[in-house]
């Protein structure tokens, strides 16, 4: 990844640390100027539509839920110097239009974005983020690709295609944990852009502060990983995968055993962790 000013473009409170955070912690240990903002960051307004209140739920057993993921996701980032920025939207679960929601069960967050709600958001979102981008020095912008297709991941992917396509420096990250639970779930997101040539970049990473980084959203690990144990353990997991796919570990060349090559591994010092990027330029 080139050195300089980089924006990433999250669209929850925890986005950018789980599925760049090792890329994040890199840059800032050589002294690169990084900043995060969280594009569904917004306070909702009550009351709150049933699928809100059942993610309240899952977040937080008393207080205010919102108000923990924001001071989860700040501390993270101002641990390792990164200035993070929340957007006024508010996410999706949280959205509608006259008391009626525009995603009403957990289902429809992950299906076609309403289009209402796109023409609402969107241009909030580009001003945004070309604001905070111009503001540390026309910095490269890296925005989720969409896997999975959680609506405010799909809407800030179109925003991101349409910033490349007008010259941006853009590049796009594989949304974790969905790449990891859908397979071939990159190149069906890829293949949602106009159609032209992809390059990657794998980046290797310090997978222990990726990590301890994930496990300060305390709020989001139960539901996610179930505890703390597996959420290292599927990150370590996922993040070696992705360096074996980018060649950045010597191959195995035993029987292919993933308890062998896990053995091997250790008692080499050769399991490498990395992250993986595209950009169209």
């Amino acid at each position: 990844m080139a050195s300089g000013s980089c924006v990433y473009v999250s669209p929850h409170l925890d986005d950018a640390v789980f599925s760049c955070g090792g890329l994040i912690h890199a840059q800032r240990q050589g002294g690169e100027k990084v900043a995060v903002l969280t594009l569904c960051a917004g306070s909702p307004v009550d009351p709150l539509s049933p699928l809100a209140r059942q993610y309240h739920a899952a977040w937080s057993e008393s207080g205010d839920a919102l108000a923990r993921r924001r001071e989860e996701n700040a501390a993270v980032l101002a641990a390792w110097g990164v200035a993070g920025t929340d957007g006024a939207t508010p996410d999706a679960i949280y959205r509608g239009l006259c008391g009626a929601p525009f995603y009403a069960v957990r289902d429809e967050l992950f299906r076609e974005p309403d289009p209402l709600d796109a023409a609402l958001v969107l241009p909030a979102w580009e001003a945004e983020v070309r604001h905070l981008a111009d503001d540390v020095g026309r910095a490269r912008v890296i925005f989720p690709l969409g896997v999975g297709r959680h609506v405010d991941h799909e809407l800030a992917r179109r925003l991101g295609e349409r910033m490349a396509e007008e010259g941006w420096p853009v590049w796009f990250y594989e949304d974790y944990p969905y790449a990891e639970l859908e397979p071939g779930g990159v190149r069906r997101a890829q293949e949602r852009f106009v159609p032209r040539p992809w390059t990657s970049r794998t980046v290797p990473i310090d997978v222990r502060a990726k990590v301890e980084a994930a496990r300060g959203y305390r709020t989001q690990i139960g539901r996610v990983f179930g505890t703390e144990a597996a959420l290292a353990r599927r990150v370590r997991t996922f993040t070696a995968a992705t360096a074996r796919e980018g060649g950045l570990e010597e191959p195995f060349a035993g029987p292919p055993s993933r308890l062998l090559h896990r053995i091997w591994s250790s008692a080499t010092g050769r399991r490498a962790h990395a992250e993986r990027f595209w950009s169209r330029e």
